[in-house]
């Protein structure tokens, strides 16, 4: 390796595979959690929205929203 690549490296701007493949695991992860939850929200009827405080408006809009958005 050469010592730019060292550098870079110790620097933290280079990453090993294995860091980017945790990564990436991760965020699908938490893309599938996403979609899961919007998607059991979505068909709570609306005495169990009641009570955790939530009107079918806003199960609606968040059930909406694509899985990658927080």
């Amino acid at each position: 390796m050469s010592s730019i690549a060292c550098t870079a490296h110790a620097a933290g701007y280079v990453q090993s595979t294995s860091t980017v493949r945790t990564k990436a695991t991760q965020k699908i992860s938490r893309w599938y959690a996403n979609w899961r939850t919007r998607r059991q929200l979505a068909r709570l009827p609306d005495f169990m929205l009641k009570d955790i405080g939530v009107s079918r408006i806003d199960a609606e809009q968040e059930a909406r929203k694509p899985f990658w958005k927080k």
